[in-house]
């Protein structure tokens, strides 16, 4: 089966690289004005010029507010028209397969993780060296960037930095304290779950919610899936222990775990169904509104799966397609938008959940007077901290050696093959959540992955790793 997948992958791969070619010419791309606040793009007086704006972020208020700023600039630049097209974050993946695959123009998009590597060495993604400079290089927290090759090809606009919610009063309810090792999660997702809750809202789905979350038990039990240098690492103990640990809190998740993806899990904790769930800010920003007798009953903790501090974080990041017909204008915009106060505008829709990537703007962030951020300052400094100490499994390889935490900025660039959807990890969670042999389980996806892994460096012969130092 792996090889089939991967000759199956290399068909695909091929189409796309045909279909770019014939129908993307790379453009000249002339530098971008100095000032943060770009002046007019050019236009063509005679037509509209159009830049596509390709994006996960659906919550109403989020798109209320990128809406007002796109009128803004559309003000600003007679004859430019940002054009958006929204999509789900499960989907994102494919959906951008799908597009460029079909020639449609990308424009601006959010780029998915798994993808970022591949297609920055395809020559799919317009370099930003120029809009960061323009931004100001020293202002983007350490990385948030994704560079390559020592080009900028993706530009973030927010952070999300993943806790494990609580519900307090369920805890003291049966005498327990907060937990603060596997062990007391454990235990406690035992004992709370009974015929009104279950102890903890897991995903089991094959998608990329799914991969993200164990992860964290990866990374936290001294794990990871890949060595700097680009070798197999998922074939240790370690990791043989987070899948039994993950598999042991699945016996307290809710029917239908075995399907769930990002959304189900936060309606099980808003909807007072499980008493723990991880996820990023925007579950409290979700249980405020639909749910506020319930928020003082809540708090975020640090994820307590393992000995090592280290849990998820998802930079969300904007790369330009450059097959893109409007190239001049779409760096323009994407300047404009990721800077100043319209970064802070649209980052404080979901405060806690967005976390702006600019260390000015962050500080703005973390005043912002609104009734939620007041009443709610612990949670969202508590995003903030722990926002040093994240990780992603499709941008950090090797950031876990020697049973030891220190984030590598290297991106596998294999992480499609692995983590795409379905892919090999989330495959065999989903398994091992059905109820087969976790260690016969894991042995298979080691195969797998190292399979699927030398598969590629055989394509990619002159590939080697600048991961280790």
């Amino acid at each position: 089966m792996a090889i089939l997948h991967f000759r199956m992958y290399r068909v695909v791969l091929l189409f796309l690289i045909l279909i770019l070619t014939v129908s993307c010419t790379q453009n000249q791309i002339s530098a971008l004005p100095t000032s943060t606040v770009p002046v007019s793009a050019s236009t063509d007086s005679a037509s509209l010029k159009i830049i596509p704006f390709f994006t996960t972020e659906s919550d109403p208020d989020q798109l209320a507010v990128l809406q007002s700023i796109i009128t803004e600039y559309q003000n600003l630049n007679p004859g430019i028209e940002v054009d958006i097209v929204i999509a789900s974050p499960a989907s994102r993946g494919t959906r951008l397969l799908t597009s460029l695959a079909s020639g449609a123009d990308l424009g601006i998009f959010e780029i998915e993780p798994a993808l970022m590597s591949q297609w920055a060495d395809a020559g799919y993604l317009l370099p930003l060296d120029d809009v960061v400079t323009n931004i100001g290089t020293d202002d983007f927290v350490e990385g948030s960037l994704f560079r390559q090759n020592n080009t900028t090809y993706a530009v973030p606009y927010a952070v999300s930095v993943y806790g494990l919610w609580v519900r307090k009063d369920l805890f003291e309810q049966v005498g327990l304290p907060l937990p603060s090792a596997y062990d007391e999660v454990l235990s406690a997702a035992k004992i709370l779950t009974n015929n009104q809750t279950y102890g903890i809202a897991l995903p089991a789905g094959q998608n990329i919610a799914t991969v993200n979350y164990f992860s964290t038990f990866l990374w936290q039990n001294g794990g990871d899936y890949f060595t700097c240098d680009g070798g197999v690492a998922f074939g240790e103990p370690q990791a043989l222990e987070a899948v039994r640990r993950w598999q042991a809190l699945t016996q307290y998740a809710p029917p239908g775990f075995t399907t769930w993806g990002f959304p189900e899990q936060i309606d099980a904790f808003v909807n007072g169904r499980v008493a723990m769930a991880m996820y990023a800010g925007r579950l409290g920003v979700q249980l405020e509104e639909s749910h506020p007798e319930l928020a003082d009953k809540v708090t975020v903790i640090f994820p307590p799966w393992g000995e090592q501090k280290v849990t998820l974080g998802v930079w969300s990041r904007f790369a330009i397609a450059s097959g893109t017909k409007n190239q001049v204008e779409a760096k323009a915009f994407l300047q404009w938008l990721v800077s100043d106060d319209r970064l802070l505008r649209y980052d404080n829709v979901l405060p806690g959940h967005m976390i702006p990537p600019l260390n000015s703007v962050r500080e703005e962030a973390l005043s912002n007077p609104s009734a939620y951020t007041q009443k709610h300052a612990d949670w969202i400094k508590a995003f903030y901290e722990w926002s040093a100490f994240t990780n992603h499994p499709a941008m950090n390889m090797g950031s876990v050696s020697d049973g030891q935490f220190k984030r590598s900025d290297v991106a596998p660039p294999w992480a499609w093959e692995v983590f795409g959807t379905p892919g090999i990890v989330d495959t065999m969670l989903q398994n091992v959540a059905n109820g087969k042999d976790a260690e016969q389980a894991w042995r298979e996806t080691v195969k797998e992955m190292e399979r699927t892994v030398e598969a590629w460096k055989s394509m990619h012969p002159p590939w080697k790793s600048t991961g280790c130092n």
